[in-house]
């Protein structure tokens, strides 16, 4: 059996898991799951599970992989999470566990030789699975071919930085085919970004009572005892259910299309009396899980339930600065493409300037931005003051062409810039030019990365030298840094009209927390955050000229 062959696959894949996989030590079953049975007979090239906590969705994507390694010879599927203990977590006690349960598994496809490592389980058909992890720096995992790459907790994952990164690794496959997988969290995050793009697929339940169709995305739908019709009150058997496609793309669409699906905790069996057989445990079964169900809305807030329970996005994350703070900083003045001699004869004793080069990003939102500052007021790393005296916002999404780097080393030397740092991770050919033509000392570039904390291991510190040809900044902590600076007002911009888009920038930006408590800084994918990222630059471009410690060359 392979997954191209076989008119009858959408019967033998869902069968193929429940004859031939096993879950601690018991034969898998889809009996408290029958919604998935779709998931596992349909293919897609790019699917979504938005769903709930305790759905099994981690299980299913595990399964799916195991399924097609096995299935089809020299297939390679690549995991991605955000984190090194999620990654280790799935490896060993979703796919590891499952591969050791499985008799059939282990004898005809598996062996322990091949299994046992963590981040590469190779089996006897030629097939590979390779494990991996990036919240918000893709580096650690580039050089991997695959014809599948699947993400878990993809809510964790930034997506311009990481996830078209990633999905290169499938430029030479004949197949590509995505798979996300997560829980939302705000309006603005990448799974909600994910959700508009597909189909979003509901589980549709018809009332028997009065033949209304319903599915299940608030708390309007909970009863005593389990779901119930909006329209008449009766309780509905979640058993007796259907996707259904939410969002039909028009005709002629050619964005991204995902196929969608939303798993809430109230559409498993197993959480709802009218569901289950009417003997004594399994009622009780029923019942008990639905109280905690009903627990869980009386208790949690209401995003945690909308996310945790109902697997549906909220409010937005949490922003530092408002609108009208922002505005506050500017002043009434233009930003000048040639500067003027009263403005060369000011109390700016030094010019520095920060670029983030376009990457395309999704949907071509990314754009080449810079952002020349001016340095004012004392010549420590604490007292300074930056002063915008131009900036550009590129529309070309290629800085290589259009005469954009012409046009910034021309407004750079005109200015008299004592330092550039441009953005590594999406310009390393547009950086080597700025060097070419400005002077390694005038053009340098900067790295995100991830935190330390939450990259297995590495330098520690936040900023430093990579001993070759970049810095490295850990992303959370210069965004941070840098907004406690704006809380500060220790920046100056010009007049409202020209900053609408900056301004916007900068507000796109939201604070989030991961499932392992780490803070992060959020954009989404369709909001960009460019000028935010040239400012960020430029900044550490004038710290480090003010030899502020954390930004050296030491520590490398």
């Amino acid at each position: 059996m392979t997954l191209k062959d076989s008119s009858d696959l959408s019967i033998r894949r869902s069968e193929w898991v429940t004859t031939l996989l096993h879950l601690d030590g018991k034969p898998f079953s889809l009996e408290h799951f029958p919604f998935y049975r779709h998931v596992y007979n349909n293919i897609y090239p790019a699917m979504l599970m938005k769903t709930a906590r305790q759905v099994a969705k981690s299980t299913t994507l595990a399964n799916f992989l195991i399924m097609e390694a096995c299935s089809t010879p020299h297939w390679k599927s690549f995991f991605i999470a955000p984190s090194q203990e999620q990654t280790t977590k799935f490896s060993q006690t979703r796919v590891g566990k499952t591969i050791f349960y499985s008799p059939d598994i282990r004898q005809r496809w598996v062996s322990k030789e091949l299994s046992s490592r963590v981040y590469q389980k190779m089996f006897t058909n030629g097939s590979e699975l390779a494990f991996s992890y990036a919240s918000d720096d893709p580096d650690r995992a580039r050089g991997v071919s695959a014809d599948r790459v699947a993400y878990d907790e993809v809510q964790d994952i930034l997506y311009d930085e990481v996830i078209p990164v990633i999905n290169e690794c499938m430029a030479n496959s004949d197949y590509a085919y995505e798979t996300y997988c997560g829980t939302p969290k705000s309006m603005e995050n990448t799974i909600e970004q994910l959700w508009q793009w597909s189909t979003q697929t509901e589980w549709v339940v018809k009332c028997t009572a009065c033949n209304t169709h319903q599915f299940f995305v608030d708390e309007k739908c909970l009863g005593k005892l389990g779901p119930i019709c909006l329209k008449c009150g009766k309780y509905l058997n979640v058993r007796q259910g259907e996707w259904v496609d939410m969002h039909v793309y028009p005709k002629g669409f050619e964005g991204k299309r995902i196929k969608g699906f939303h798993v809430p905790q109230v559409i498993l069996p197993k959480n709802v009396p009218a569901s289950m057989p009417l003997d004594q445990k399994n009622q009780e079964v029923a019942y008990s899980r639905w109280k905690r169900i009903l627990d869980k809305h009386s208790v949690y807030p209401p995003s945690k339930f909308k996310n945790e329970v109902m697997g549906t996005s909220d409010a937005i994350g949490t922003r530092l600065l408002s609108k009208e703070e922002l505005e506050a900083m500017c002043e009434e003045y233009e930003v000048q493409e040639y500067p003027t001699h009263n403005l060369l004869m000011s109390d700016i004793r030094s010019v520095v300037a920060g670029v983030d080069w376009s990457g395309g990003g999704s949907n071509a939102t990314s754009r080449t931005v810079l952002w020349i500052w001016g340095v004012t007021g004392g010549n420590t790393e604490h007292n300074f003051k930056l002063k915008t005296l131009y900036f550009k916002i590129y529309p070309e999404t290629n800085p290589i062409s259009g005469g954009v780097i012409d046009h910034i080393c021309d407004v750079v030397n005109r200015y008299n810039v004592s330092l550039v740092i441009g953005d590594a991770g999406e310009g390393a050919l547009a950086n080597s030019n700025l060097r070419e033509r400005l002077g390694p000392h005038r053009a340098m570039q900067v790295q995100y990365r991830g935190s330390a904390a939450g990259s297995g291991g590495g330098n520690s510190r936040p900023f430093y030298w990579n001993k070759t040809d970049r810095f490295m900044a850990e992303r959370t902590t210069m965004i941070d840094h840098y907004f406690m600076y704006l809380k500060r007002k220790g920046v100056v911009f010009p007049n409202i009209r020209s900053m609408q888009i900056p301004i916007k920038d900068l507000l796109n930006e939201y604070e989030e927390v991961t499932l392992q408590g780490r803070k992060v800084w959020r954009h989404a994918p369709s909001q960009p955050d460019d000028c935010l990222h040239a400012q960020v630059f430029g900044w550490m471009a004038a710290k480090f000229m003010s030899m502020d410690p954390m930004f050296t060359y030491n520590g490398s």
